[in-house]
């Protein structure tokens, strides 16, 4: 096996390992945009009070749509440096 398809940096300085990369940047992101707003729209669905716990604070239920967020975020950066 060639070294340079173990390793994205190294398979980026080639132009067929640049090819490749780019083609799945944009796929991510073209994944991504849509599960953003996806995201955006129902969090308060997703995220907010259940009956079942009533002990959930409203502390606890930020710090979930935080991380979930955080996650988000990272990914897109993610697909945004291998699109770019």
């Amino acid at each position: 096996m060639n070294l340079i398809q173990c390793f994205p940096l190294l398979a980026k300085m080639t132009p067929e390992g640049q090819l490749v990369m780019r083609t799945v940047g944009v796929i991510g992101l073209l994944v991504l945009i849509p599960a953003g707003v996806l995201l955006w729209k129902k969090q308060d669905e997703w995220f907010g009070r259940c009956g079942d716990t009533p002990s959930e604070t409203s502390g606890g239920l930020m710090y979930g749509r935080m991380h979930v967020w955080v996650l988000y975020i990272g990914a897109l950066h993610l697909a945004l440096w291998f699109a770019l």
